[in-house]
């Protein structure tokens, strides 16, 4: 999936259940809220369907899609300089092992 601000948005609100607005950086670039907290409930949501005993692949790919449309807004914040790829994909979270193996292929 690629990601532009406007689909951002829409997979955040739908998330979140909330309107949620993009911001203006001091460096003039826009970013879309909600981001981090929508790639939680993403997160939460994939790992229950991967411990469920049948996984629906299709809700699967779906919960994929929105956590990789999440990584340019989570480069841009610097979320895996404070949380480095590696530490993303240790542990027993599936969903963020995901993200830990999309940061690692996108060089983060």
């Amino acid at each position: 999936m690629t990601s532009n601000p406007d689909t951002l948005a829409v997979l955040n609100s739908a998330t979140l259940g909330a309107a949620m607005p993009v911001v203006t950086l001091p460096d003039g670039s826009k970013i879309q809220t909600g981001t981090v907290g929508a790639l939680l409930v993403n997160i939460r949501e994939y790992d229950q369907l991967i411990s469920g005993s049948s996984a629906d692949e299709g809700k699967k790919k779906e919960l994929e899609e929105k956590m990789a449309a999440s990584m340019p807004v989570l480069k841009k914040a610097g979320l895996f300089g404070l949380f480095r790829p590696d530490e993303w994909i240790n542990g027993g979270s599936p969903g963020r092992k995901f993200v830990g193996d999309l940061a690692m292929r996108e060089g983060l």
